[in-house]
């Protein structure tokens, strides 16, 4: 049997992604309801609404913090499925993270300083080894008691 679970690999990475996009939307309907969209022009909706989420400090860092947690999950949820080695589940479930942030890294249409694109980078993959590393601690308690 393989060390690399597919199935777990690819099902985390899609709860990492998705969890991020379904918790942030929150964020951005806030950001959205506070502007007074009908009175900015149509060409210049998207970067207005970018601008004024990354001026709202907390806000911001809330977000980024969210989707930071949802890198935990989709490796906590990799490891999981995986049933045998966590860690190098856990991790690998961060790809399409780093495969998006590459994407938008490469295309420049990201927002964010370049300092903040690479940081997420590695912290993607790094949050989502955590991930797998706290599913292994809970299987081996369990083994423990068992």
């Amino acid at each position: 049997m393989g060390a690399v679970s597919f199935k777990g690999v690819i099902i985390g990475g899609i709860v990492d992604v998705v969890a991020s996009v379904v918790l942030g939307l929150p964020f951005a309907i806030y950001t959205v309801s506070k502007l007074d969209l009908p009175s900015i022009p149509k060409s210049q909706v998207g970067a207005t609404v970018t601008a004024a989420f990354h001026a709202n400090v907390p806000l911001y860092a809330g977000q980024l913090l969210v989707g930071l947690a949802c890198s935990v999950l989709g490796g906590y949820v990799a490891a999981w499925l995986a049933k045998r080695h966590e860690l190098l589940n856990g991790v690998l479930s961060s790809f399409l993270c780093v495969l998006l942030g590459i994407y938008v890294l490469a295309s420049g249409q990201d927002s964010n300083p370049r300092w903040l694109q690479l940081l997420l980078l590695v912290a993607s993959p790094a949050l989502a080894l955590l991930g797998g590393e706290l599913m292994r601690r809970q299987r081996q308690r369990r083994l423990q008691t068992a």
